[in-house]
């Protein structure tokens, strides 16, 4: 105790100055690092926002509201535009230095446009078409020969590419004159109208009518919307500035997601609204908006931002093999690759001499307390991460990344009481891949393997209502867990598995085609976890069966 006692007095004193050096330290830099910036010139610039709603730019009006452009030594000018193609052409001739537009960015980039991509808001987007399910239009190849309203020039670039794909020969008209709205497919002007699925469900709600929804990515029309860009101009010559405007705009959109109604309260306060009862409605319009995006952003899971390489080449062959774009189109310059760090040397040189002071002052000694306790927080960090990286490994597939079945059953486990009291009514999807052997036997394990990864990515990119886990059981065996749906919903989404894994899938050796046999089960009262897999697994083998009876080749 005593010893313990001494090397308290001795360390106290020590440790007392540290914290009040780290504490103080900040604070002096942060004031000269601030009086440093103050200095520097505001720059001005200009984004336009394309002819939506106000909801769907929320993230650019809370930027500008909270501030955060300002911290990026920003003033920026918000406007509006008629329609997304001018938008293109106007940051491309440098009217305006930043624009917010769909996939016509890649139409406007292949025609020679010289614009870069800056960043992605919308993962997928919220595009859609929409009929009215009491005119007996239940599928898309009841279009044909009807009458669809459709926005100017490319604003429906995903519904244009869903009708080009699927060679609907419907009467397309895109007039900026006709009034939008659920009436003029009440009054049978048109037969069906392109919306936004963050208010065009809504919308019909609110009119009394049911509608039926053509989704472009249920169909393998995947595109991006909500991407920033600018010009190479602006890229090349002020590449700091396109990082700011960036990191603003991604701040201005994590907050508006996070702070609904703060955002419904900014945006209500810009909409100028005259009466109290026009004011109750358009909130709750742009609240279900608001939440609906989300669905479309997928915060929680990717990054605000992101691009991927890869998915924007797969959109670019889509327009080529639409006939929107040519062939041969040149995107290697297309996304922005954020600039090395500039050192700020004024800030620099404070630091520097402060740092140099507090090593004087306090020796050797403090700096090898310091460096025990980085190295301590170190190992605690790595230590922290080896456990981390041991739960996820025996919670998940190691080839896929899928959920494995322990989670599986640890989630089902988790679940079940609730559907025991009759709150949720879980359903399970038992799938196993036909002719998956004949391509491992063929071709080798390496090929058996790279069909699997593809075939997770295509399923996964058909869930995403909250709690649906896909899991991957082991071999060519994977299950869908919907925590709360019915047969008639399992069917439909066995349906679109079943149509997506239809098409060929290009390996590194060869292309392959292969099937998928899918039972499902659905609870009934006291089924336990194994039950409900079981029964799954028993109609996915009475499926199998059936399919073994018209057995195909694998094509290559």
């Amino acid at each position: 105790m005593a010893a313990h006692y001494k090397q308290w007095i001795v360390l106290f004193p020590v440790t007392l100055i540290k914290y009040a050096i780290f504490i103080l330290l900040p604070l002096y830099v942060g004031i000269i690092s601030f009086a440093v910036r103050a200095e520097q010139h505001v720059e001005r610039v200009g984004i336009l926002l394309p002819p939506t709603t106000m909801v769907q730019s929320a993230g650019y009006y809370m930027a500008q509201h909270k501030g955060f452009f300002k911290q990026q030594g920003l003033d920026i000018d918000l406007r509006s535009s008629r329609s997304r193609q001018s938008i293109t052409q106007a940051v491309d001739d440098g009217d305006a230095e930043y624009g917010v537009s769909n996939a016509e960015v890649l139409i406007a980039k292949a025609k020679g446009r010289a614009l870069v991509a800056v960043a992605v808001l919308f993962q997928h987007s919220p595009a859609a078409l929409l009929v009215l399910k009491n005119k007996g239009m239940n599928k898309l190849a009841d279009l044909n020969d009807k009458r669809v309203l459709l926005l100017p020039e490319f604003q429906d670039i995903e519904v244009i590419s869903l009708l080009r794909k699927y060679h609907i020969q419907s009467i397309n008209i895109s007039s900026p004159s006709v009034t939008r709205g659920m009436t003029i497919l009440v009054n049978n002007q048109f037969d069906a109208l392109s919306i936004n699925l963050t208010r065009g469900p809504y919308n019909a709600v609110r009119q009394g009518v049911e509608p039926i929804i053509f989704l472009p990515k249920e169909y393998g029309i995947d595109f991006y919307s909500g991407i920033l860009f600018t010009n190479e101009q602006e890229a090349n010559t002020h590449p700091e500035r396109v990082a700011a405007v960036r990191t603003a705009v991604l701040q201005g959109w994590g907050y508006a997601l996070t702070h609904t109604e703060e955002t419904l309260d900014v945006l209500l306060g810009l909409s100028q609204l005259p009466s109290s009862s026009s004011l109750d409605d358009a909130r709750n319009k742009m609240k279900y908006q608001l939440i609906t995006m989300r669905d479309f952003i997928l915060p929680d899971f990717v990054p605000l931002g992101y691009i991927n390489q890869q998915h924007l080449l797969d959109m670019q062959q889509q327009l080529i093999e639409f006939d929107l774009i040519a062939q041969g189109s040149d995107f290697s310059q297309f996304i922005y690759i954020p600039p090395r760090a500039k050192i700020d040397w004024q800030v620099w040189g404070v630091w520097a001499k402060v740092i140099v002071a507090t090593l004087l002052f306090n020796g050797v000694w403090l700096c090898y307390l310091l460096m025990i306790n980085q190295r301590l927080k170190r190992e605690v960090r790595e230590r922290k991460r080896a456990e981390q990286h041991v739960r996820y490994a025996a919670m998940h597939d190691n080839l896929t990344g899928l959920a494995n079945r322990a989670l599986l059953m640890d989630t089902l486990e988790h679940i079940l009481p609730l559907a025991q009291n009759g709150k949720i009514s879980p359903v399970l999807l038992f799938m196993d891949l036909d002719r998956f052997k004949q391509v491992n036997d063929r071709y080798g394990h390496a090929a058996g393997d790279e069909l699997l990864i593809a075939v997770a990515l295509r399923i996964s990119r058909l869930l995403g209502a909250p709690g649906e886990l896909l899991t991957r059981l082991g071999g060519d065996e994977f299950v869908i867990l919907l925590p709360n749906a019915d047969l008639q919903y399992a069917a439909q989404l066995s349906d679109k598995i079943e149509r997506t894994l239809l098409q060929s899938f290009a390996l590194s050796v060869c292309n392959v085609s292969i099937g998928i046999s899918i039972g499902y089960s659905i609870y009934h009262s006291n089924m336990s976890a194994d039950e409900l897999l079981t029964g799954a697994d028993n109609k996915m083998y009475a499926i199998k069966s059936e399919h073994h009876q018209k057995r195909k080749k694998i094509v290559c």
